[in-house]
């Protein structure tokens, strides 16, 4: 009795770290960065098929036993292309991390390659160690190089220039010079450090290099990093290529029994993880129809040993579900293939067989021919599918739970629930494919709004009392190729999705300060007001450039900005409507009323002009719209803000306003938005007298 309640009491307790690690380890994933360094990683792709070729090629001519002299040029080759692995994905995860920071990608990106390629100098050149740890360092140098060069990008003390006299990509790569060389020197001096640190440290006897081979170490450290890389959705085998290297090396010398037929023929039977136990295990423990077609549908692929069909399927890339027997199986199969042979009881496996190499016959093949070797394959696969049991036990479970959920309080039953979400639910490798389908369809959107043609117009603003002219509004608009206008509802929203409403706002002011300069040469001043967005002005880089650009107007530029966009980042605002107040430059309150922050901010913010709401312009129908206006008025003449107001189309609207305070209108009932050439005739019709 007593063993039975302690049994139920670890079964109980393995549950509730179970579930531990189910709810919590996503949290602390950092998906957006597993999500760059995948799509990095698939950059590398192309290089590590190539190495892949040379080395099935070299093994099949070497198995006939012609060419080798190609055999040992394909040899090179591999080497050649495998070493270029670690270069192209640091050069590609820095190009990645900078285009999302908005930095000059190619510039950083060679940065990031400079800084790696002295790490690789710094702990030995070509040596076994520099090669075993190159692809990590090149990996983790972009995360720390691209941050670093943000931050100091921002400093106004480490900008070189803000004039734009020889383009964005001069101005850009200037601007990068004192971070770039800031920021190698502090990796320069950290590794010399780490270095000189290292010399000071006696590592145990068990991780030298021959030790490593020698022992169950090698082949334990070798498919658990295997691993964890796969887990997070990286190329295990390009990654732990130098660490292969090493141990083959070892082996040949006689030093250990660790090489790459080893781990084909005894560990990785169809793939990293072990993962033809999992097909086996779920052929056999499982009543899932979904779950046993994905194995049944795995079986041809996972007997070369490849398995991206369950990992990205079923998924176990990133699924807490499947990591502790993804993790174990391996290194279980290790322990008992190393036991085996140490006993004598298998023949040691010598011959040289690829990874990718079918299952039964590379065993077969590997250790000499040798049907003993053989059946430790069957034995590992059929272990590695008893661990894998109660996960896929687990997985059947979930998938089989009631569907319907009945809400007692609300004597209700939710029905909406599917079997796909419920197998799915936790699964970052999901929502990082929903994030890729979305990238598409935002890239397809984005390349149609490539074929539009943007411009501005401008639509006039009139003081109400006197009839004068006071300025206009730039408005963003778009053509497509049959001449036709497209507002700008139709396409503000990709280009806020995409991220590009900074680089539009920069776009704007400089097209303003074109057709200012143009006014100004003709004779007529048009004070022009153009929107910017808080994410403009919480960035201090894209608030240089755009008080840079509208301070060259000396004031006839101002700002409008929509209450919204300030209420996260209130002092990155405030400070710059202090530097646009301080070259003349006034600043707007956009759809004053629509949202729900600005009674506790406007007094903060120091803003000149209130635009009221063509809503509420609506709503004086009513007698309450009459009040709320009114109030409006009050409010901003106790404040000592002037006000516009937008959406007025007919003389009866503009009647209904009240006027104990001086407002300006801009609306149907003066204009239209015109084109540039039109606004110095109005400006004329309504100039002061």
């Amino acid at each position: 009795m007593t063993k039975l309640l302690e049994y139920r009491y670890l079964a109980h307790a393995f549950k509730r770290v179970t579930m531990y690690v189910k709810t919590n380890l996503i949290r602390f994933l950092p998906t957006e960065s597993i999500f760059y360094l995948r799509e990095a990683m698939i950059w590398t792709l192309p290089c590590a098929i190539m190495s892949a070729i040379f080395v099935a090629t070299a093994f099949m001519l070497q198995l006939i036993g012609v060419a080798p002299e190609e055999v040992a040029n394909l040899s090179s080759l591999n080497k050649i292309f495998s070493s270029l692995i670690p270069i192209i994905a640091t050069s590609s995860l820095a190009y990645i991390l900078s285009v999302k920071k908005r930095l000059p990608p190619m510039p950083v990106s060679l940065l990031a390659l400079i800084s790696t390629l002295v790490a690789k100098q710094q702990l030995g050149g070509d040596s076994s160690r520099a090669d075993t740890f190159m692809l990590i360092i090149g990996i983790i140098i972009p995360f720390i190089v691209v941050p670093m060069v943000y931050w100091l990008y921002q400093k106004k003390w480490a900008r070189i220039t803000d004039a734009d006299f020889a383009g964005g990509n001069v101005k850009g790569a200037l601007n990068l010079t004192i971070p770039g060389i800031t920021v190698f020197s502090i990796i320069f001096i950290t590794l010399k450090l780490l270095l000189y640190v290292s010399s000071l440290v006696t590592f145990p006897a068990f991780l030298s290099d021959a030790s490593i081979g020698a022992s169950y170490l090698g082949g334990v450290l070798y498919a658990g990093l295997n691993s964890v890389l796969w887990f997070f959705g990286i190329h295990g085998a390009n990654v732990l290529h130098p660490l292969m290297m090493q141990l083959t090396e070892t082996s040949s010398a006689g030093l250990g029994v660790v090489n790459e037929s080893f781990l084909g023929a005894f560990v990785f039977m169809g793939g990293c993880g072990a993962t033809f136990s999992l097909i086996v295990s779920v052929l056999i423990f499982s009543r899932s129809k979904t779950l046993r077609l994905l194995a049944v549908a795995s079986i041809p692929i996972g007997l070369l040993n490849v398995n991206e069909l369950l990992l990205f399927g079923l998924p176990i890339i990133l699924n807490p579900r499947m990591l502790i027997p993804f993790f174990a199986v391996p290194i279980m199969n290790v322990i008992v293939a190393l036991t085996v042979i140490s006993f004598g009881w298998v023949a040691i496996p010598s011959a040289d067989i690829p990874l990718n190499c079918l299952i039964g016959f590379n065993a077969y093949v590997a250790s000499h021919h040798d049907m003993h070797a053989v059946g430790l394959q069957l034995f590992n696969i059929m272990l590695g599918s008893m661990i894998y049991s109660p996960f896929v036990k687990a997985l059947e479970r979930d998938s089989l739970k009631p569907l319907n959920v009945y809400l007692k309080s609300l004597k209700m039953t939710y029905t909406h629930l599917h079997e796909e979400a419920s197998l799915f639910a936790d699964d970052v490798v999901q929502n990082s494919n929903t994030l890729r389908h979305a990238q598409i369809r935002k890239r397809h959107q984005l390349e149609r709004l490539a074929e539009l043609d943007f411009f501005l117009e401008y639509q006039p603003q009139v003081s109400v009392h006197d009839k004068k002219f006071v300025g206009a509004e730039a408005l963003l608009r778009a053509r497509d190729k049959t001449g036709k206008i497209i507002m700008p509802y139709e396409f503000l929203p990709w280009l806020n999705e995409a991220g590009l409403m900074k680089s539009i706002d920069l776009w704007v002011a400089g097209e303003a300060l074109e057709q200012d300069a143009i006014w100004q040469e003709a004779g007529v001043e048009v004070p022009i007001k153009i929107n910017v967005t808080g994410a403009t002005l919480s960035e201090k880089v894209a608030t240089n450039e755009l008080i840079n650009k509208i301070s060259q107007a000396k004031g006839r530029i101002s700002i409008e900005i929509i209450e919204q966009d300030f209420s996260s980042s209130l002092a990155e605002v405030i400070d710059a409507i202090k530097r646009i107040h301080a070259f003349g430059g006034k600043v707007y309150i956009d759809d004053f009323g629509t949202g729900y922050s600005s009674l506790s901010y406007l007094n903060s913010l120091n803003a000149d002009y209130l635009k009221v709401d063509r809503s509420f312009v609506l709503a004086l129908e009513t007698e309450g719209g009459k009040k709320v206006m009114s109030g409006i008025f009050n409010f901003a003449d106790a404040l000592g803000l002037s006000l516009v107001v937008e959406g007025v189309e007919t003389e009866e609207q503009l009647s209904k306003i009240p006027k104990n305070v001086p407002f300006s209108v801009q609306g149907w009932l003066y204009s239209k938005a015109l084109h540039p050439d039109s606004i110095p005739a109005f400006a004329l019709r309504y100039s002061a007298v």
